[in-house]
């Protein structure tokens, strides 16, 4: 399995070394931003969301690639024109960081659409073609963050609406999105099930299991390689690799496998909040879903309706379990509503990752645009039925907690699952 796991590795590394190099150091230079947001008013200035795309040398000669979210904050002046959404802002200005999001400020600035060379990725020409199928406002953006990842047209609101609802983890491409392309892939692969019996040859299943590997990692290159995405997909490797080895891969150490694999080559991601839900999450979903299914005798639901209730409502409780000492600490606030959300939104969530894929890829055609009209009809859907519960008395509770509490948390949580849960027999 370590023989096998070798590639994983070094395509990871080698991703990390050739991707363009996020500014980090607080230093004085010229930076390019792309304006991804229009002007907000503060005091003395106006703010805008901003992806840095280059940055210049520490010789200050030459350019090279760069990428972050900033705010950048612009003096107002009778000289400077203020920019647009879509404009390349140059500044001579300090980024300072906190948790990955920038902020920099500068009392001057160019307009240079063609200082610094600018092609939209991937992800962003893709998204495009959501909004030519004739996805639009709340429901285009949805749509771009849960096939896509990409959140840049999310609006504020429909953010709050979210977390507020206990359904923030949707708009992150995670266990669920990557479920589901997985889930896709098996099914086109072994066209339903029907090459089954193809896909249990040796051959054939390195093969199918090397393709889909291939297909995972470019999706989670696709949606920005964030840390609950690539633990999704590098879970998703290890199943594959198993299966390949004809082993059993899902367990506490498939997801502690894909934690090291990951702090290996971007230690910084121990401390993202991202990171930290996605692995508390899952592990918490692996460690005590099957106990709740037996103390809940799951198996005596006759209805197959039913026991997917039953099952949705165990795989929430045990990640609410895992995540909460974290929600607290960060947000300072719980959704009362979390089962009702995920009764509700994840079937979904779930319908409309695949329906977004295929919208993507019709295009502006006329099946493209009655794909997207069904689309956009779940994504609105989606949108105001987390807007309901969001509305609901005390959807949110303040709770705070410092890290001390969170540290005790988790040391009574492990200590029942190993006095408790796994206790023997």
């Amino acid at each position: 399995m370590v023989v096998l796991l070798l590639p994983l590795v070094a395509a990871i590394l080698l991703y990390d070394h050739w991707r363009p190099k996020a500014v980090e150091e607080a230093v004085a230079r010229d930076v390019a931003f792309v304006i991804r947001s229009e002007a907000k008013p503060t005091e003395k200035c106006e703010r805008f969301e901003t992806e840095v795309i280059a940055q210049k040398d520490s010789s200050a000669v030459a350019w090279q690639a760069a990428k972050g979210a900033v705010y950048l904050y612009l003096l107002r002046d009778s000289v400077n024109t203020m920019p647009g959404w879509g404009d390349t802002v140059v500044a001579h200005t300090t980024i300072e960081w906190d948790r990955r999001i920038g902020r920099a400020f500068a009392a001057r600035w160019n307009i240079q659409p063609s200082a610094v060379s600018y092609q939209p990725s991937l992800q962003e020409r893709l998204y495009r073609r959501l909004e030519a199928a004739g996805l639009e406002g709340d429901e285009l953006a949805i749509v771009g963050a849960l096939t896509l990842g990409y959140k840049e047209d999310l609006d504020p609101e429909v953010k709050h609406r979210f977390q507020a609802s206990g359904a923030a983890h949707v708009l992150a491409v995670s266990g669920l999105h990557t479920g589901v392309i997985y889930g896709l892939l098996l099914l086109i692969v072994t066209l339903g099930g029907r090459f089954k019996p193809l896909y249990e040859e040796r051959w054939a299943r390195w093969g199918i299991s090397l393709l889909i590997i291939a297909v995972m990692w470019f999706y989670a290159w696709l949606t920005g390689m964030t840390p609950s995405v690539v633990r999704a997909v590098l879970m998703v490797s290890i199943v594959e690799i198993a299966r390949m080895a004809y082993r059993r891969a899902v367990s506490i150490n498939t997801i502690a496998a894909a934690a090291v694999l990951i702090l290996l080559v971007r230690p910084a991601d121990l401390w993202s909040v991202s990171f930290q839900l996605s692995f508390t999450a899952t592990a918490a979903i692996v460690m005590m879903a099957s106990s709740m299914e037996r103390f809940l005798h799951r198996q005596v639901w006759k209805s197959k309706a039913l026991s997917w209730v039953v099952g949705m409502i165990i795989v929430s409780l045990a990640a609410q379990i895992g995540t909460l000492p974290i929600t607290m600490y960060n947000f300072g606030q719980v959704s009362s509503y979390f089962l009702l959300t995920n009764l509700i939104v994840l079937p979904l969530a779930t319908i409309l990752v695949p329906l977004g894929l295929v919208t993507m890829t019709l295009g502006g055609g006329w099946i493209g645009v009655v794909a997207g009209k069904v689309t956009g009809a779940v994504a609105w859907l989606l949108n105001h039925a987390v807007g309901w519960i969001e509305s609901l008395p005390g959807s949110t509770v303040s709770a705070q907690i410092d890290g001390w509490m969170v540290a005790v948390y988790y040391a009574l949580i492990l200590l029942f699952y190993w006095t408790v849960v796994k206790k023997p027999q």
